[in-house]
């Protein structure tokens, strides 16, 4: 699941919230911004901390979970399949 434009809250393991010590509050919850995401982790904006204009590396192995809100898209309408007697258009 692509997280980039969502919302997220995301459950830092201990040694996330060891790392993001100093930068972000101590909680073992963090809630940010998704504008990015790579091969180190995501790049979230965080903007009750830095500025909106800031984003901040969270690591892949800093979290344990990551909550979205998800809403699933509508199945598109097709006509049924099935075959039609001879003589029927």
């Amino acid at each position: 699941m692509k997280l980039v434009g969502k919302t997220v809250r995301f459950h830092l393991v201990p040694q996330g919230r060891g790392a993001l010590h100093g930068v972000v509050p101590t909680a073992e919850f963090m809630d940010g911004f998704v504008v990015g995401e790579s091969h180190l982790g995501v790049w979230i904006s965080v903007p009750e901390i830095e500025p909106a204009s800031s984003v901040v590396l969270l690591k892949w192995e800093h979290f344990s979970t990551a909550v979205v809100e998800y809403e699933p898209e509508v199945p598109a309408e097709r006509e049924p399949a099935g075959f039609r007697p001879p003589g029927i258009t």
